[in-house]
Order: structure tokens, then sequence, then C-alpha cells
């Protein structure tokens, strides 16, 4: 393993230790979260026991600051986020925490516009409240200073204005079933599973001026004639609107990333209207990934090892497994660990096909929910509905 990678993750994980105890105590939800971190960060026995040492010291915030301050910039925006959505993981950001976050990034090289957007997006995706009095007066000045500058209007356009294009291509999807009869025999553990289904799963970024806004996790769960892959992810991954990220052009588009690195521009094909749901097509994957069959909900069973693949807290790829925890009405419920970021990506079984797509984490953190394979199949048949009334429109 890259010592530089090693250390980085070290790095992220005392800043997210520092931040907690910013206002001298630790909730419980922040106590789960950095077990969470313990278990994602570290990614063998020897560097997990290392991170549980780190639980146990007081860590100095000159000293951290200055191992912060070398690190690139990409790098300085992942400490910052991580530790974001580590205090936002309780559901609310008090004036302590506040605080330290308005030195962290400054010390991260994090401007004001990106501060706002970055708190919008954790407070969105966690639900957290910021503490009132601080907040109010925080977005009053930032209002008082865009009209001042003469720039309020424009921000305000911008923001309604920030929506990915639907772009359907018109062609036919095609997705394979798990078969109904005998199934072929399961692989032996999970890391042969990880090994089959990893260059079809994806990350999922929206960039506004190529500056990333927000993001989940897909599969790849189908082609067309000419050769795109489809990938499947949540509609509130790609529905905008999305803050502007500069200050001209302001041109928005997504971006898929596989395992080893390779990234891909994708269109927004279809948003589903009833589902939680959206298609991006791809185009150049063909030839570096495959489509996962579909393992509709009829062939699922309560207890059965389940796993998860996504993206959590902007770390790519996180493998986690679990069962089947019960069949809810249109949510399968699993004890797998998914966070946010995750959205969007799939569970799959031990075929490495998708059972279902993450859609949200349960207030407690201990269950995820996500949508049944079938549901996939009912936004193919609405995209299809779609379809054939824009068909008939045309044609009178």
């Amino acid at each position: 393993m890259d010592e530089a990678d090693r250390h980085l993750r070290v790095i992220v994980f005392k800043a997210c230790q520092l931040a907690v105890w910013t206002d001298r105590k630790m909730t419980p939800d922040e106590q789960r979260y950095l077990s969470h971190l313990t278990e994602t960060l570290g990614r063998t026995q020897a560097e997990r026991e290392v991170l549980r040492g780190l639980r146990l010291q007081e860590v100095n915030e000159g000293l951290l600051f200055s191992e912060i301050k070398p690190l690139s910039d990409a790098e300085k925006g992942y400490v910052f986020d991580t530790c974001l959505d580590t205090l936002a993981s309780d559901r609310r950001i008090n004036r302590q925490e506040l605080k330290f976050l308005a030195t962290l990034r400054k010390v991260c090289g994090v401007g004001c516009w990106s501060f706002n957007r970055r708190l919008a997006r954790a407070r969105r995706q966690a639900k957290a409240r910021v503490y009132p009095r601080r907040a109010i007066a925080a977005m009053g000045l930032v209002l008082v200073g865009l009209y001042a500058t003469g720039r309020y209007m424009a921000y305000r356009s911008a923001r309604t204005e920030m929506v990915l294009a639907e772009r359907c291509t018109g062609k036919e999807v095609s997705v394979s079933l798990l078969s109904a009869g005998p199934s072929p025999a399961p692989l032996p553990s999970g890391q042969d599973v990880f090994e089959k289904v990893r260059d079809s799963i994806v990350s999922v970024a929206v960039l506004v001026d190529n500056d990333p806004t927000y993001g989940g996790s897909g599969a790849v769960i189908g082609t067309d004639e000419s050769g795109l892959l489809y990938v499947v992810t949540n509609r509130h991954v790609v529905d905008g609107p999305f803050p502007a990220a500069g200050r001209g052009g302001h041109r928005v588009r997504v971006e898929v990333k596989q395992y080893s690195g390779a990234k891909f521009d994708a269109t927004l094909d279809f948003s589903s209207r009833r589902h939680d749901l959206a298609l991006l097509a791809v185009k150049g994957m063909v030839d570096h990934a495959k489509p996962l069959p579909l393992h509709l909900k009829s062939g699922l069973q309560v207890g059965q090892r389940i796993y998860a693949v996504g993206s959590p807290l902007g770390l790519d790829h996180t493998f986690t497994a679990g069962v089947v925890s019960a069949f809810r009405d249109t949510h399968l419920q699993t004890d797998a660990t998914v966070h946010f970021g995750s959205s969007g990506g799939p569970l799959v079984d031990s075929h490495g096909a998708l059972c279902a797509v993450v859609t949200r984490v349960h207030e407690t953190k201990d269950y995820g929910f996500a949508l049944y394979s079938d549901t996939v199949l009912d936004m193919l048949e609405e995209r299809r509905g779609r379809l054939a009334k824009s068909s008939s429109a045309a044609s009178q």
C-alpha cells in the first residue's frame, strides 16, 4: 500500500477526531461515525488497530494543521469534506463546530463560496440543523455581500439554472435477469464477489464548471445496439438545481469513475418521475465493464448474504457485507453498512447480481434501504412509455 495514501488516511482520521471534540463532547452518532471511519479508512487489520489507538490520544490542532498544509488541493478537500460529514452525522452542527470548520477551511484552502456549498450539501444529505442564530447571521452576511457586489441576481439565476438536461438516446436498453431456474454456484467469498463486480460499479459526480458539487454511486445494468452502457443511480444524485461553482460559463455535466480510476463522461438519459431512479448513458466504457444481471425480489430470502458497494463519504468503491434484513413494501432493508454517498450504489448477491439500489439510510444508521431491482424494470418501462408518447406526438 502506498505510504503517502496511508499517511493521508491517518490525517483524515485525526482531523475527524479533533472535529468531534471541538465542543468538548462526542455524541453517540459521532462515535458510531468514527467507528465507521476506522473500518473504512483502515485497509488492513493492522491499520485499523493504529486508528483505534489514535482514538485514545489527544490530537494537537497546531501539529495536525501543519500536516495538512503540504497536502494537494484534492487531498485537503478530502480532509475538509470528511470532517464536515462527521460533524453532520448527529444531524446538528453547533456554534463551536462551525467555528472549527471556518478555521479548517482556511487551512485546507476552501473558499467562502465552496464552504457554503459544501455546508448546504452536508445539511441536505444528513438532514442536519445548523445552530440557528449563527446560520441566520452567516446567510445574512453572504446575501449582503452578494447584493453589495451586484451579484445577488446572478447568484439566484445560477441556483435555478444549474440542472442536468435529460437527453434520452431513444434506444432500447437490454438487461439480463439472474436465471429463475437452477442458479450457478455462488462465488466462494466476498473477495471473489468484489473482483467480479468492481468494474461494473462506478462513482457518480455532478460537476459545475468542472468543480464536483454532488455525488453518489451507480451500477452498469444494460447496453444498447450502439454499444452504449447504461448506469442506474438515484434520481436525487443527479437531480438539480446545483449551486454554481464559478462566475462564468456555468457548465453542468456528470462524470462516472471506475475502480481503476478511469473516468467517463455520461449523459442523463432518463429520470423517473415515479421512482428515485435515474439512467445515465456512458460512451466509451463498453470494453471496460459488463452489465450486472438483475436478481428480482421473488428470488431473494431474508437472511441471505448481501454486499453493498458504493462511495460513502467520498471513499470510492467501499465494500461492506450484511444480510437481507427484511422485505418492506417498496424497499429492501439491510444491515450492510451504507452512508451518505452510497446513494445509487448496488446491493449485490453472492453471484454478483444486482438485488437492489441503495436509496437512503435510516436515522440510526443501523439499517439501510434500497429499491428492489424490480423497480429498475419499472423505470425502463416508464422510459418506454415516455418514448412512445413522444414518438406519437411527433408523428401528429
